[in-house]
């Protein structure tokens, strides 16, 4: 597999406009095959974060906007430079997102959305609604765009209590795009949640719907056979509600599984991979290397129970790789992949491949820092 790499680069902290840009990333941007019958999720290695990028026949859609800022990663610079050169590739689609999907106002999720609004063209935007949380600014600043396009954009905020079919909700702003002979899909099926003081359980001292990440956008996508499912950063009780709404419908049965929360412990449950079972399944986070607050290794991503848990749900196999995977906080130990599981941390960018039949391959680009090497095998069966 050939590779192109994207230099991003961004001012490091402290620096003046004036100062010299040092590189803090270089986006490896699988080069693929030419082909209009295709779905690719691109996975963009944003660090610890989310971005992830759906190609279809005749259009895009972007979930979050990811990811890490620190003095030697600035995540917005490698997103800027992998959208770039996908639309430098897509010229058919003239720069142009019919969707952009904000899961919930954390910054490792809404931290790009002013470069995508001001770089590309935006059709249609959803989120959870909410105005609070450490990615707040990104998410309002959405919804006051959508306001100033006066009627031009679609917007819609998700809520939970309008699913009221547990197969999902969804309309033209939810789903805005239309190709000939396969028709993508895409549904919610969880998003902002009501304050309702008999909501099950309590954690951390507070109840669930206090925290934000309960309130995360669930997305159910598919092309003809293949489906994938995005759950943000969605934990334990909000999982297991979900669970108890879709998951009889069959809806949760998907091939392709956005590792809920980084990978963290509370973000996957055995039931929730029992009702999925997927075919593969990819985190989004950081290199535990990089030892910084907010960062993979602060927050012991990807843990090791999750990763096992996943290692025993999925049949399909890739090729064995040797990771570090979070015991806890700041602490990791070594372990060997060789299920289908794959993460921005070991893999760099991951492009899945599906075909309406729901045939799939896997593409993983490998990582690369200024002055050092290629990390990551650079394909997978």
């Amino acid at each position: 597999m050939q590779v192109v790499i994207v230099l991003g680069v961004a001012l490091l902290a402290g620096c003046r406009p004036a100062d010299v840009r040092a590189p803090v990333a270089l986006a490896i941007v699988p080069e693929l095959a030419p082909r209009d019958d295709l779905w690719r999720i691109h996975f963009i290695d944003v660090g610890q974060g989310l971005a992830v990028l759906h190609e279809f026949p005749c259009g895009a859609v972007l979930v979050d906007t990811g990811g890490e800022l620190d003095e030697r990663f600035d995540s917005t610079a490698a997103l800027q430079a992998y959208l770039d050169a996908f639309f430098a590739r897509r010229t058919d689609l003239h720069g142009t997102l019919d969707l952009l999907a904000l899961t919930h106002p954390h910054l490792d999720h809404t931290r790009g959305v002013a470069l995508v609004l001001a770089r590309y063209a935006v059709r249609n935007a959803i989120d959870d609604g909410l105005t609070t949380g450490s990615g707040a600014e990104g998410q309002v600043a959405l919804q006051r765009w959508v306001q100033q396009q006066q009627g031009k954009v679609g917007y819609r905020a998700i809520l939970r209590d309008d699913v009221v079919d547990a197969h999902g909700l969804t309309d033209t702003v939810i789903d805005p795009v239309r190709c000939d002979g396969i028709d993508p899909r895409i549904v919610a099926l969880w998003g902002q949640v009501a304050q309702d003081p008999g909501w099950p359980g309590v954690r951390y001292g507070k109840t669930p719907f206090q925290n934000a990440n309960n309130h995360s956008v669930v997305l159910r996508l598919s092309y003809g056979r293949a489906a994938m499912l995005h759950t943000g950063d969605l934990e334990e009780p909000a999982i297991r509600d979900l669970l108890a709404r879709s998951g009889p419908t069959g809806a949760l049965d998907v091939d392709v599984y956005q590792v809920g929360h980084h990978g963290s412990i509370n973000g996957t449950l055995p039931e929730l991979v029992a009702a999925m079972t997927p075919e593969l399944a990819v985190f989004s986070c950081g290199p535990p290397e990089w030892q910084v607050m907010w960062s993979a290794w602060k927050f012991g991503h990807p843990r090791q129970e999750v990763v096992a848990m996943l290692q025993a749900g999925i049949a399909r196999r890739r090729r064995p790789i040797d990771v570090l995977v979070g015991v806890r906080s700041q602490t990791f130990t070594a372990q060997r992949v060789d299920a289908a599981l794959y993460a921005s941390a070991w893999d760099g960018t991951v492009v899945v491949e599906a075909e309406a039949d729901g045939r799939m391959r896997v593409v993983t680009a490998g990582r690369r820092w200024p002055g050092g090497r290629v990390h990551g095998a650079p394909a997978s069966p």
